[in-house]
């Protein structure tokens, strides 16, 4: 087949339609870059075999996909799974892919250990996630074990162990409103949400220097007590009502000389009131 005409794209620079001349008239082929109009030497009333428009044709498309990935890794660094399931999204066929990931490997674009350790950095300054979050991110993003683990030598045990001091000091000062049993409990567990293991957390706690002042806590306690009180005096009196109420603040953590010092004062309240 003989190349009829090549046409300048409207819209896109550097873009050309490429036409052939069969059944008499102009038949449309594809649309290419300019880079593979000139590695080709396209010109018009060029012969070339249906091959040979194959090959083009495969070129134009890694071409096109391998613009885009380099657009991709333009806003930041990517892993090669995330890219692999990009140039998916984008249609790309299992042998484009592995010729445009070989690539931007060799030319040092993708390094999935780079990657994983600029990732863990980032994490560990800018979030509050644990390294075992980091590594569930990281699995997620396609990255292999073996490199997350060699990665997240760059959040030691002693780093973890720090920052989970910052938030336990910060959350403890900041709820007073629930026991210091409670608070312990729910900030465990918020940090094993957050991706820090049980050693680190444990060694945390034991490093931050938390007094129960008895006062703050009856503080907490009342708060608590009130609403319990309120909830439960709506069905029950007397010795039932005292019950529910001790086991409602036993359960969240008070201790039993502060719960029977809340009833004893509840009970001369209501005394007086009636």
């Amino acid at each position: 087949m003989r190349i009829s005409k090549i046409t300048k794209h409207k819209k896109y620079n550097y873009r050309y339609h490429i036409f052939t001349d069969e059944s008499g008239g102009d038949t449309y082929q594809l649309t290419i870059h300019e880079d593979i109009l000139i590695r080709f030497s396209l010109r018009k009333g060029m012969e070339i075999t249906e091959n040979e428009l194959n090959t083009i044709k495969r070129e134009e498309a890694i071409y096109r996909f391998y613009t885009m990935a380099i657009n991709y890794l333009s806003y930041r660094m990517r892993s090669k799974g995330e890219m692999i399931r990009y140039l998916k999204e984008k249609e790309a066929t299992d042998d484009e892919v592995k010729i445009i990931i070989d690539k931007l490997i060799e030319e040092k674009l993708l390094d999935d250990l780079q990657f994983s350790f600029a990732f863990v950095r980032s994490k560990l300054n800018t979030t509050s996630s644990g390294p075992l979050k980091i590594k569930n991110d990281l699995l997620q993003k396609g990255v292999s074990p073996s490199i997350i683990d060699e990665a997240l030598s760059a959040f030691p045990l002693e780093e973890e162990i720090k920052k989970a001091a910052k938030m336990i000091e910060k959350k403890m000062a900041s709820n007073r409103r629930k026991s210091f049993k409670e608070q312990k409990m729910l900030l465990k567990q918020s940090l094993m949400q957050k991706g820090f293991s049980q050693e680190a957390i444990d060694l945390a706690f034991n490093e931050v220097d938390i007094e129960v002042e008895e006062e703050s806590e009856y503080e907490s306690l009342r708060y608590q007590g009130e609403k319990a009180w309120t909830k439960y005096s709506r069905k029950h009196e007397g010795y039932s009502l005292k019950q529910k109420v001790k086991a409602s603040l036993y359960q969240k953590g008070f201790t039993m000389d502060l719960i029977n010092r809340f009833i004893d004062e509840k009970e001369a309240e209501v005394e007086s009131i009636e």
